[in-house]
């Protein structure tokens, strides 16, 4: 989530000698650079992950315009992107350079908007698969209707106004001070009061952890639970030997796609929470954490964005089979494109076997998205 300091009140949260007060805040050189390389290999998973996951829902053209639930993929995966993005740049500027920031009017804008920019994308993710649960659930209730195409804008656009509301008080919270060194450095403080900033700060991670991890939880285990419920139910109905077989395929990848989201969803960002309540309610015990759990903690939760695209592709015969024809039209289209220098040519051949091959493919998808298109 967001990576705040102590509940100390003095600039930067460091001593009078201007060292760090928590163990987190002075890492060894090889718990640094490994939490770097995660941040790294987080923010490299999520651009190609959620940017294929992007490609492959926007050439389905068909599909979009059936299933307007696939801009809610969309939506997710530009609040991932701009997680991965935020937060790895957001951590590896403190894990080389800690608190200290830059003066003036350019430092107290970068300070709050850097950290509003990290909490800004993981609330507008977190909101858009509580969203897309609650538009699969309706998928799946035969009494109500999925969100329309307008339904689904209108959804976007609550999602980032909401995302932007919980959020604004990191404007207020996030300053550009200087220590007692004479340094400057971005930090969280809500009341120059060290007994009120604490009380605030408790407060502000408890509405944190009601709102983005209990709430959507609790309701994504409730909508989840249901669909799951009925796509079982499907396959008990009476059909042919081959159709139900297919029927158990589909159910079996999607009740494990559906297991897989809330799992990975509360496995990410339990220990994140954790780490901030106890920063609240005890920070002695906090500071006196080995640097790597807390940083672990972080990375975790924000590997979550990382991780959400591939969920889609591993689960999802549908989108591996246009991840597949997208690949290979692409590959063609470049050979086709390349000079002719006595090695590469024009292959019409080759792009009139790719574009059979994908008919097949796609007429393979449409007689096999019963049970899995009441998730996709």
């Amino acid at each position: 989530m967001i990576l705040g300091g102590t509940n100390n009140s003095s600039a930067a949260n460091v001593s009078t000698h201007g060292e760090p007060k928590c163990a987190f805040e002075n890492a060894s050189s090889i718990t640094t650079n490994l939490v770097i390389i995660g941040f790294v290999l987080i923010l490299f998973s999520s651009l190609v992950g959620n940017s294929l996951l992007i490609r492959v829902v926007l050439s389905d053209k068909e599909a979009r315009k059936k299933f307007p639930f696939n801009f809610l993929i969309i939506n997710m995966a530009i609040a991932d992107i701009m997680n991965a993005s935020s937060a790895s740049l957001v951590f590896i500027l403190f894990l080389t350079i800690g608190r200290l920031w830059v003066s003036g009017i350019f430092g107290e804008i970068t300070c709050k908007v850097s950290y509003f920019s990290v909490g800004f994308s993981v609330a507008a993710s977190i909101l858009t698969v509580v969203v897309m649960g609650l538009d699969r659930f309706m998928a799946a209730h035969a009494t109500i209707r999925p969100l329309t195409k307008r339904g689904v804008k209108r959804a976007m656009a609550l999602i980032w106004v909401l995302a932007g509301l919980l959020c604004i008080p990191y404007f207020y919270i996030f300053r550009s001070e200087q220590g007692s060194d004479s340094r400057y450095y971005c930090i969280r403080k809500w009341s120059e009061d060290a007994e009120e900033n604490l009380k605030s700060l408790a407060v502000e991670e408890m509405i944190k952890f009601v709102a983005l991890y209990a709430c959507p939880l609790i309701f994504m285990v409730f909508c989840y639970a249901i669909i799951a419920c009925r796509i079982r139910r499907r396959s008990k109905l009476p059909v042919g030997t081959n159709t139900r077989s297919k029927i158990v395929q589909q159910n079996q990848r999607v009740v494990g796609m559906i297991i897989a989201i809330v799992v990975i969803f509360a496995v990410c960002w339990f220990p994140v929470h954790v780490n901030h309540l106890l920063r609240s309610f005890d920070e002695e015990t906090y500071c006196k954490l080995p640097a790597y759990l807390p940083l672990s903690f972080f990375g975790l939760a924000h590997a979550n964005c990382a991780i959400n695209p591939w969920i889609w592709f591993l689960f999802s015969r549908h989108f591996r089979s246009l991840l597949k024809a997208t690949t290979i039209q692409s590959i063609s289209r470049w050979i086709a494109e390349s000079p002719k220098d006595g090695r590469y040519g024009h292959m019409p051949l080759t792009v009139k076997r790719t574009s059979k091959k994908r008919l097949e493919i796609q007429e393979e998808n449409d007689q096999a998205m019963t049970a899995e298109q009441v998730l996709l």
